[in-house]
């Protein structure tokens, strides 16, 4: 039978009317003949006037659209280029329309067609992600991305494909692509933000990220929080404080940045005391404790302040336990059980805190060692017997 084609198909050809081979062409795409179909039209196209045959490119677009659909085996080898092969179908709709007008039949049906490839393209897609074959998912919304490439929509998914498929480069590339036709949202620079972080990027191209993401949206509190840590990672807390500041100043109600910024004043202040610079440590305990009574007077039953605090204010103490605990004997005569009173007082001052994040997380070990320790400290028997019992 292809025998016998192939005779017919160079017959027509060398009959000098490529019309009726455009016919031919369309019978055997109709009988699903696509092998043929496909030789049928691409001998039309060596007679170069065929490139101004609208006629012929429609038919070109319509089997190669069907050979890009059809799953046998025996075509895969046409369109070994996937790529190559999907733009050859919108060259042949495209050149379609640019030689009729709009109000002709083959102009509407090229544009129909392209709709519907592209449709195709994301169902697939979508079909392959429901069934977590990500790899295929992002084949399809790549070809999605050739039919067209104005739409942020296959960037997304085949980025979202490509994430899920652990190919981090290729995600954060289809997500930039993006950038070119519609601003970046928050839950897209989210997702770059992941990428980097999962290829483990750089920190400074980490930041450089989370920074143009500020910019964009400047009061979102995950980048600020987010490009907080990287600061804090690498040990750039005074370029974190003033950040930091400038935020809370534009949002001073804002209790999560309150938490933030006194989880670095609390670290600024241990940083400090062990450079030698015990003024500045007190500066900076008086900036944490401000942030962490704001914050636990709006939410007080959250743990980790409570907890955090209560450490903040223990490490206080323990300055003056330390201090008197290198007494002589007979400087401790003079100064020792004043001195330790001083550290009793801020272990007073910590213990409500502990006691609110113990009950906060009952089974939390750090919260009741930190707790006995304290009942210990300041002689509480009964409060420690009932710890102990419980």
């Amino acid at each position: 039978m292809r025998y016998v084609i192939a005779i017919l198909l160079t017959t027509l050809f060398n009959s000098g009317n490529p019309q009726d081979l455009i016919s031919v062409a369309n019978s055997l795409l109709n009988d699903k003949n696509y092998i043929e179909a496909k030789e049928a039209i691409d001998e039309v196209f060596l007679k170069p006037e065929m490139a101004e045959n609208a006629r012929a490119w429609y038919t070109k677009g319509r089997i190669y659209h069907e050979i890009l659909k059809n799953n046998d085996a025996e075509l895969a080898k046409l369109k070994s280029d996937i790529d190559g092969f999907v733009k050859s179908i919108i060259e042949a709709y495209d050149k379609t329309q640019s030689l009729t007008g709009r109000g002709n039949n083959l102009y509407v049906l090229a544009g129909n067609q392209k709709k519907l490839l592209w449709a195709e393209s994301m169902n697939q897609g979508y079909d392959h992600f429901q069934n977590q074959q990500y790899t295929k998912a992002l084949k399809s919304f790549d070809i999605a991305k050739i039919i067209q490439p104005g739409d942020t929509t296959a960037f997304l998914y085949a980025g979202v494909s490509a994430q899920q498929a652990g190919s981090y480069q290729t995600a954060i590339d289809n997500y930039r692509a993006i950038k070119k036709l519609a601003p970046l949202s928050k839950t897209v620079y989210r997702y770059i933000l992941v990428c980097h972080q999962a290829r483990r990027s750089p920190a400074g191209v980490q930041l450089d990220l989370i920074e143009e993401a500020i910019y964009h949206y400047p009061d979102h509190v995950p980048y600020i929080v987010e490009e907080n840590r990287i600061l804090v990672r690498q040990g750039r807390f005074e370029e974190a404080e003033s950040r930091l500041k400038t935020v809370v100043k534009r949002n001073p109600g804002a209790t999560d940045l309150r938490l933030l910024r006194a989880d670095l004043y609390d670290r600024m202040f241990r940083e400090a005391y062990l450079n030698g610079r015990p003024e500045r440590s007190v500066s900076y305990f008086d900036l944490a404790s401000a942030d962490y009574e704001f914050f636990i007077n709006a939410r007080p039953a959250h743990f980790k302040a409570n907890h955090n605090y209560a450490v903040m204010i223990n490490e206080r103490a323990n300055r003056y336990y330390v201090k008197a605990n290198l007494l002589s004997e007979e400087e401790y005569q003079i100064s020792g059980k004043e001195t330790e009173e001083e550290g009793h007082q801020w272990t007073r001052k910590a213990l409500p805190f502990m006691e609110r994040a113990l009950s906060i997380e009952p089974d939390d070990e750090d919260a009741l060692k930190a707790l006995r320790a304290f009942y210990q400290r300041l002689k509480l028997d009964e409060k420690l017997a009932v710890l102990d019992n419980r």
